[in-house]
């Protein structure tokens, strides 16, 4: 792989191209699923084109400094009340310094992700400016479920549009890639990926208080309404000596903390920095990715390429996941994970029994893990994309 890096660079040095990474309404952090994956992308592809630049929102403390990222502070602080309307004043602003960056740089290519950056096609088209467009499933499909109709319609106009008129699709999955057939002929498959060696190098302590005799089960990262938080805080009732622990927060966050806030051996962290997350990850005896059988995306096939699972590859954990159809393909069951019957406490909890009652299985499982992982890493994900030969 080391030898394909200096051939690739060297045809580099014939051609530099400019490009631009463009996430609307994101602020930089690698806490934030959408934003660290514009940083890593942003990273590898910059090695290889130095002239790559990364527009974020500007994140206040100031947790990410890397060249050639452009951090926009908002005129007007989205936070508080009128948040809709302050957002879409942001998307103006964000849009008047994409425009004025694509002018003063001469920008070649971009990668843009969100149904909202349809205001700049026009503006991108005009330039001739190459577009891939970061896809990650049928957003309006989403704001249906969820009693959005209006913001629904307008996103599956933009999608339609965008995904009919950019020059490339990236796309993270299969299922992912299944629900556009018709544009097969011009998707870059580029899932999500971890940083296997920030994780293995992680040394701070964990900061919660657990004693060394209780196990510790539960979940990372900012999750998502596909997500069944329930299904992990409600599994402890038929658990002896378990701890869960839920890192991060998300959809009806308000109703899962002020329901399993005051719980016993049920602890929510809400939103933490990576270190003592990954801090957290490496005390944690099983992972759980608690699917909602019940949500669209949960019902395609090898839909999913979540970020938390690459991280629970990463740190070696044996892993229960919900049985849906949507679970990455990669993972095969009884090798890197087993099932539990979503919407279903007392299956999870049977699961998680099962592999603390085999200490073999776990190894293995754990083994078997890392060893996935490291396919994952986001150097080797960016260079058998095939986005850097596109480019």
């Amino acid at each position: 792989m080391k030898s394909s890096r200096r051939s690739f660079g060297n045809d580099q040095k014939q051609i530099s191209k400019k490009g631009l990474i463009i996430f609307m309404e994101t602020k930089a952090s690698y806490s934030i699923v959408q934003s660290s994956r514009a940083l890593h992308v942003f990273q590898e592809l910059k090695k290889y084109l130095p002239d790559t630049y990364l527009m974020l929102q500007k994140n206040e403390q100031n947790e990410v400094v890397l060249e050639n990222l452009i951090q926009v502070k908002p005129i007007i602080p989205i936070a508080g009340k009128l948040s809709l309307l302050k957002g879409i004043s942001f998307r103006f602003q964000m849009s008047m310094k994409v425009f004025h960056f694509l002018l003063t740089k001469k920008i070649d290519y971009v990668i843009i992700r969100g149904y909202d950056c349809i205001v700049l096609y026009p503006f991108l088209r005009l330039l001739n400016t190459k577009i891939y467009y970061d896809f990650h499933g049928k957003y309006h499909l989403e704001l249906y479920q969820r009693k959005r109709i209006l913001r629904g319609y307008i996103a599956k106009f933009s999608e339609r549009v965008l995904l009919k008129n950019s020059d490339r699709i990236i796309v993270v999955s299969a299922g992912v890639k299944e629900q556009i057939k018709e544009y097969a002929h011009k998707c870059i498959y580029l899932p999500n990926g971890v940083d296997v060696g920030k994780i293995e190098s992680n040394d701070s302590e964990c900061p919660l208080d657990i004693p060394k005799s209780k196990k510790v089960i539960g979940f990372i990262g900012n999750w998502e309404q596909v997500m069944k938080i329930d299904d992990i805080c409600d599994s402890v009732d038929y658990l002896k000596d378990v701890v869960v622990v839920i890192v991060g927060q998300g959809y009806d966050y308000k109703k899962i903390f002020a329901k399993y806030g005051q719980k016993e051996n049920v602890i929510l962290t809400g939103r933490l920095e990576y270190s003592s997350v990954m801090a957290i990850l490496k005390r944690m005896d099983v992972c759980i990715v608690p699917y909602n059988k019940d949500f669209y995306m949960s019902k395609l096939k090898d839909f999913f390429s979540n970020r938390k699972i690459s991280e629970y590859l990463a740190a070696g954990k044996p892993m229960v996941i919900a049985d849906i159809e949507g679970i990455p393909g990669h993972l095969k069951e009884n090798v890197n994970y087993v099932k539990y019957e979503s919407g279903n406490p007392k299956s999870l909890a049977d699961r998680v029994e099962y592999l603390f009652s085999d200490p073999e299985l776990r190894t293995e499982m754990s083994q078997n893990n890392k060893i996935l992982a490291k396919e994952f890493d986001w150097e080797q994900i960016v260079l058998k994309s095939g986005i850097l030969e596109d480019l």
